[in-house]
């Protein structure tokens, strides 16, 4: 009988949802807490052969890229038992590639760390610099590097250190179709060697033409592992129906689901146990003083540490380099964006570019109206005789601001391509690590919201808007006037000048200084501050 290449049996993974910080020290000594935890995975149980290629499938928050990371051995399950008799490999946007050494060197230690010798990397080094084809940026720094090169070169790396088995977590989506096509040319290759493939993507065609079968997630369970067909006329039927709840529906659905993977109580996966034999030991009791002077000392030092400033200034300070030296183009950019103003009257959707500016009910600019924010939509309804001022309404208000404080798009000139996956990578790692749990109340009742939740500092902004801050996970809730979560704010990002590439491709609404951007995905408007390392995710 043949054996199974990867083998799953109850394995699932959760995260401890802390209060406060301090409650993470609290659980290294032992105390017992009253504490959340949220299951990514549940119950996770299947068998994959050699030769296999598997689709993985799932709407936003099913667990997918868990599950990749676990197969890859990059993080450890909380229970169960995983069996791989293989070495795999993890093709994801960015995974393992070290962003401030050259590609050519991310070549070397990224097989260095497979276990292959510098003879074998030096002969396969040339075959991953043409499979990757990203020409001289090859002898740059990772940083500089667009998600799209890097998907290529990890991609490149990934199928020619001949790996047992290849997880590939939506690292095809940002390739162009000459690119796709080698990688689907790869798998064949693979697929003929007896090698096994788990292909994870939001795209239900390309998982369909890649796959032998599929195992369809739904919110952390398995929904069904079948062959291709059966799978993709029932995942069909279920996308059909989904789609045709309304908004309220859809988060009713997400929320129920949601408190599902809620657990309270004691009794919690530990986040360091290894994936293997899961035989429980029985824990010594320790001595309390040592234990209270440990804390005490750890505490001590864990305040101190609240001091230290977080060190992205070098960061920010070269992303406002970057921004600067573009600042003269966007300025002529946008004030050529007013050029078709030829009569008197006008009708158009315009955007404010600026931090912030003022609408005021007379054309001397003296009596203020109200306080716009960059991003805020106006209408133009005319332009007056003097120069550079224009007559514009919004909300209800009309006033006057000049010419050089908006920009004139239409409304689907401000949806971009990018997902909200594209954005993981500038997340802090604590928030990043659950995202999709936090996004998921997003548009859903405050009382919901606070009572799946711990750790909330409840504040206001200069808006008078409830702040509900989870500080660990650097995050907040802002809350509207209705009591509906309506928006997200994430801080202390990441900020890669490689992604604000990127994202200054794909916006047409920046400030002037290059700071600030707005843009549209399918299902949030987004406000990104480079200059605070703030982002904002807000549901219309």
């Amino acid at each position: 009988m043949e054996k199974p290449i990867v083998k799953l049996t109850n394995v699932s993974k959760s995260y401890n949802l802390y209060k406060r910080k301090s409650d993470l020290l609290l659980e290294m000594f032992s105390y017992k807490q009253d504490k959340k935890t949220f299951s990514a995975l549940k119950n996770i149980s299947f068998e994959v052969y050699k030769g296999e290629t598997i689709g993985v499938i799932g709407i936003n928050g099913s667990g997918k890229s868990t599950l990749s990371n676990i197969l890859a051995q990059v993080v450890p399950a909380s229970a169960g038992e995983i069996v791989i008799n293989g070495d795999p490999s993890l093709v994801a946007i960015s995974a393992g590639l070290n962003n401030f050494v050259t590609g050519r060197e991310n070549i070397e230690l990224k097989c260095l760390m497979h276990g292959l010798k510098k003879e074998e990397i030096d002969e396969i080094t040339p075959d991953i610099i043409e499979f990757a084809d990203i020409g001289d940026f090859i002898d740059q720094p990772i940083k500089n590097y667009s998600s799209g090169m890097k998907s290529r070169l990890g991609f490149a790396i990934s199928v020619h250190i001949q790996p047992d088995i290849l997880v590939v977590d939506e690292a095809l989506s940002v390739g162009d179709s000459t690119f796709y096509k080698k990688c689907l040319d790869k798998f064949e290759e693979f697929k003929s060697e007896g090698k096994t493939i788990f292909f994870i993507s939001h795209s239900l065609p390309q998982v369909q033409a890649i796959s032998d079968r599929i195992l369809w997630l739904n919110f952390g369970e398995v929904q069904n592992f079948d062959q291709t067909e059966t799978v993709v006329k029932e995942y069909k039927t279920f996308i059909d129906w989904f789609n045709g709840l309304t908004t309220e529906q859809k988060k009713e659905y997400r929320s129920q689901k949601l408190r599902g993977q809620i657990r309270k109580g004691n009794k919690h996966y530990p986040s360091g146990t290894r994936n293997l034999s899961r035989r429980k030991k029985k824990r010594r009791e320790k001595n309390p003083m040592i234990q209270l002077s440990l804390l005490i000392a750890l505490f001590l030092f864990s305040t101190l540490l609240m001091f230290v400033d977080n060190p992205v200034q070098a960061i920010q300070q070269g992303l406002e380099n970057i921004n600067n030296e573009e600042a003269p183009e966007k300025i002529e950019e946008a004030s050529s964006s007013h050029a078709g103003y030829s009569g008197v009257e006008t009708n158009y959707t315009a955007w404010i570019n600026v931090e912030k500016t003022y609408l005021y009910n007379d054309v001397n600019f003296v009596n203020k109206l109200k306080e716009l924010s960059f991003g805020s939509k106006v209408k133009v309804i005319e332009k007056m005789e003097q120069d550079s001022i224009f007559r514009v309404e919004t909300g209800g208000v009309t006033g006057y601001l000049t010419n050089d404080h908006f920009v004139v798009l239409k409304e689907d000139e401000v949806a971009s391509n990018l997902k909200l996956e594209d954005f993981i990578e500038i997340f802090p790692d604590r928030f990043a690590e659950s995202y999709e749990f936090f996004f998921a109340f997003l548009g859903s009742d405050v009382n919901e919201m606070k009572e799946s939740t711990n750790g909330i500092t409840e504040e206001y902004d200069e808006n008078g808007y409830k702040i509900y801050e989870f500080a660990y996970e650097d995050m907040a809730y802002i809350v509207n006037e209705n009591g509906k979560v309506n928006a997200i704010e994430i801080e202390n990002l990441d900020l890669k000048p490689s992604l604000i590439k990127d994202i200054s491709n794909e916006v047409k609404i920046k400030s002037t200084d290059g700071n600030l951007y707005h843009l549209k995905l399918d299902d949030y408007i987004v406000d990104i501050n480079t200059k605070s390392g703030l982002i904002q995710f807000k549901v219309e």
